[in-house]
């Protein structure tokens, strides 16, 4: 039994051996297949040279031209409100905001004109009696020699009279003013954007009553670095003899109530100087009538205070330029261009600007040539390639 199982495993070590000798001896053997070298397909461009309208881009925040606080120029207790002193609410110029008692200032209205008609009763009264006094010394003046003095002509009491009467019509007026400063009117055509007291208040003279803005124009600031200038009119924000410069058209786009819209503006000016932190130059951009209320009706999409939007600064015109595919540079302003034998060739050229997903050339480039715009896995100069035409109109 034992003799069984140590011939068993033997026997079948030895089976195993003589089947692996027949096959290696008399078994197929795997042909090689020659593979032959695949060049690497890419996506070309013909370059052409073409007039190129350049555009700056930046971004900014809207906020109000002109924005104020409405103060109070009296003190007084707030006795009306109009419909539209409400926070949000619009308004036109002259509009009566809020009135202030006015009884005080109508006493002293009732006061003022009481001391002028005085004023001007002792007037005629000093009048009538310097000509009275006038005709008496004409009468005796051939019994004395020397002439009349003015005290006895009553000149000085006569100027008094005046300057009591120009004194008592100043009072009138600045009572009269007072009193119509009870009613603080709206000084332009604007929006209410904090509401500070209300009726049955009392407040004091120089008190914030409520911080209103101007809705006939808004405006942005736009930061470009400085190096962006050179895209723009050199003229802006440097006035003409007139003192006036032609605006730079700029579009601003935001989302607003669920959809894109588009803003047309200009800039005619730029920032005092520029920021100390960014080292970039502010441009202003104005909004006309950004509500739509100059036409009687409101837009369909105001631009409102403190809406973030994006702008798009219409540039200079290039006679001659090169635009490529941003992703086409490659090496630090190196383009890889495809020869006359399908070969990479690599080329410095002079990137003017980057503008979303163009660049573009303004040198180191040439009227026909092939622009590789696919990326190699292992870009090498010389590499054969398989180019494929963007546009089948420019493949020659």
């Amino acid at each position: 039994m034992n003799r069984k199982k140590i011939i068993l495993p033997i026997l079948v070590v030895f089976v195993c051996a003589v089947l692996t000798v027949l096959l290696v001896k008399f078994g197929r053997r795997a042909q090689p297949i020659p593979l032959e070298p695949v060049d690497q397909v890419v996506e070309v461009l013909r370059v052409k040279l073409a007039p190129k309208v350049f555009e700056v881009q930046s971004q900014g925040t809207v906020r109000a031209s002109t924005s104020i606080p409405l103060m109070s120029e009296l003190d007084g207790v707030v006795t009306k409100t109009a419909s539209s002193f409400q926070q949000g609410s619009f308004f036109s110029r002259g509009d009566i905001l809020l009135h202030l008692d006015a009884t005080d200032y109508e006493a002293l209205v009732a006061q003022a004109e009481s001391q002028l008609a005085g004023a001007r009763l002792k007037l005629e009264t000093i009048k009538a009696e310097s000509k009275l006094a006038r005709q008496d010394w004409e009468a005796l003046s051939s019994q004395f020699v020397e002439g009349a003095t003015p005290l006895l002509l009553r000149e000085p009491q006569l100027k008094e009279a005046e300057a009591m009467v120009r004194s008592a019509e100043a009072t009138l007026i600045k009572a009269r003013k007072d009193l119509e400063r009870t009613r603080i009117r709206a000084p332009f055509d604007g929006r209410i954007m904090v509401k500070s007291v209300d009726r049955g208040q009392f407040v004091r003279r120089g008190q914030e009553l409520a911080r209103v803005f101007d809705v006939s124009k808004m405006e942005v600031q736009l930061p470009v670095a400085v190096s962006e200038l050179a895209f723009l009119d050199p003229r802006l924000g440097v006035p003409d003899g007139g003192g006036s410069v032609e605006p730079v058209q700029v579009m601003l786009t935001s989302d607003y109530a669920g959809g894109e819209h588009t803003w047309k503006a200009d800039i005619n000016r730029t920032s005092g100087g520029l920021d100390e932190r960014s080292r970039m130059i502010s441009l202003i951009a104005e909004v006309n009538d950004p509500f739509g209320l100059a036409h009687g009706e409101h837009a369909s999409a105001p631009l409102q205070v403190g809406t973030f939007v994006k702008a798009r600064i219409q540039g200079v015109e290039q006679s001659a330029t090169f635009v490529v595919p941003r992703s086409a540079i490659v090496r630090d302003n190196q383009l890889m261009l495809v020869d006359e034998d399908n070969r990479i060739r690599f080329r410095e050229v002079s990137v003017i600007q980057y503008a979303g997903d163009e660049a573009v050339i303004g040198s180191g480039l040439n009227e026909g040539e092939v622009v590789c715009v696919s990326s190699l896995e292992i870009p090498m100069e010389g590499v054969k390639v398989n180019p494929v035409f963007q546009n089948s109109e420019d493949h020659q």
